[in-house]
């Protein structure tokens, strides 16, 4: 595993310290914000062409519907070939769809719907085939010890990539039209195919025989999770997170028409000051790893969360709700990294990809479903109510991990061992 000599790096960035690594964010990165772009004008595009907000939705949707569906091939797959080739494979597919969005869009084929869902379903599919695969493939690039740093950083790149992807896209679509956009994310995906190739990391056997089918084989790392108490806690936290921290971001609009009073600028700062806390947050997190349990650090995320929505709920100007959605971003960035860290570093390299799945499908299942449910109750009873649900929601949690052996089983998280 390369690493890069210089002097010592911040204790929050010292992932960076493997060249591997540094590669693999820096695609990622490119990458990232190459999607968000795309995703962004795609919309503008649909909603310019059609005047449907439903036909619009329904581009957005298939871009992520797909990992509920695809999502046992995904990780099964994951566990089986190895993984920098097989995201270099898949990154290109994604890249030839990119091509032929612009393609399809300069051939002044903009506005025919269909052929831009088509597409759209086509990305989501192979996103959702790579996705186990790239989260999983982080353990390979870093020593243990450097894991929980690693994914922080890489999640904290993806909430970099949402700010700057929608910016970018306002920008391309003023000056060159949105074919620029289409035509930026499809160079991105050729700079993550050169990052994966510059990588050095020895490729891993396949973890996985073909021998059995492959539900079967997902079947088994679903059993091999539900042994392990920690990782069905986490899965659980997990669960509960879903439904009640990402549909706020979907509130936001209300919340700022209704609670806080204010028009579309500030509207923009809050969505603003949601991503420096979830930037703040990471800083905090890469400080703090490994010197603070998985469970403490979880409960401050939890904490964070539930401060924030009775500080939304009950604001009365726009000061205190920039306050508390630094504090919503921080809460974001938190549970996901020291979740999504803590079952990295409780499962084995043999089942990693299966049970990444299962995680990334679990988040697809149950944060739209909450997104319905909030949005539902929020008509009913008013956003500050289901604020404080959430809050209420929240606390719950908190008390049900330290009560039972939640926690215990969370902290067997060792991240001072070497990977399998």
């Amino acid at each position: 595993m390369a690493t890069v000599e210089s002097r010592p790096l911040p204790r929050s960035l010292r992932a960076f310290s493997q060249r591997d690594f540094t590669w693999f964010f820096t695609g990622g990165l490119v990458s990232s914000i190459g999607t968000n772009m795309q995703t962004a004008a795609l919309a503008w595009v649909v909603q310019l062409t059609t005047g449907s907000a439903l036909r619009t939705t329904a581009i957005a949707f298939v871009g992520f519907v797909p990992m509920l569906v695809l999502g046992p091939i995904a990780g099964v797959l994951a566990d089986r070939v190895d993984r920098r080739r097989y995201l270099m494979a898949t990154n290109t597919v994604l890249a030839v769809q990119a091509f032929a969005l612009w393609a399809l869009w300069g051939a002044g084929y903009g506005d025919q719907y269909w052929l831009l869902f088509a597409l759209s379903l086509c990305g989501g599919v192979f996103a959702a085939l790579q996705t186990p695969s790239w989260q999983a493939l982080v353990s390979e690039l870093v020593p243990r010890d450097l894991l929980a740093n690693a994914i922080t950083l890489n999640t904290t790149q993806f909430n970099i990539a949402r700010a700057l992807g929608p910016l970018f896209a306002g920008v391309m679509i003023q000056t060159v039209g949105a074919g620029g956009a289409f035509l930026a994310n499809a160079a991105s995906y050729l700079v993550v195919v050169g990052a994966l190739a510059a990588i050095r990391t020895p490729d891993r056997p396949a973890r996985l025989t073909r021998g059995e089918g492959t539900f079967t084989q997902w079947l088994a790392g679903l059993r091999y999770l539900v042994a392990r108490p920690g990782l069905v806690t986490a899965m659980s936290v997990h669960t509960l997170f879903a439904v009640v921290v990402p549909p706020v971001v979907f509130l936001v609009p209300e919340l700022s028409q209704d609670v806080l009073h204010v028009g579309a600028g500030a509207y923009g700062l809050l969505l603003g000051t949601f991503g420096i806390g979830a930037v703040a947050g990471a800083v905090i997190l890469g400080h703090t790893d490994q010197r603070v349990r998985p469970s403490i650090a979880l409960t401050i995320g939890l904490l964070l969360g539930l401060a924030a929505f009775l500080m939304l709920g009950h604001a009365h100007g726009l000061a205190l709700g920039m306050i508390a959605m630094v504090a919503y971003g921080a809460c974001y960035l938190v549970v996901v990294s020291v979740d999504h860290g803590t079952i990295q570093a409780l499962v084995d390299d043999e089942h990693r990809g299966r049970v990444v799945s299962i995680w990334l499908m679990n988040f697809g299942l149950w944060m739209p479903l909450g997104l319905i449910i909030q949005g539902w109750l929020a008509d009913r009873l008013g956003v500050d109510t289901v604020l404080t649900i959430d809050a209420v929601l929240l606390a719950v949690c908190i008390v049900a991990v330290h009560v039972t052996r939640g926690a215990h089983h969370l902290d067997e998280a060792n991240y001072s061992k070497s990977l399998p």
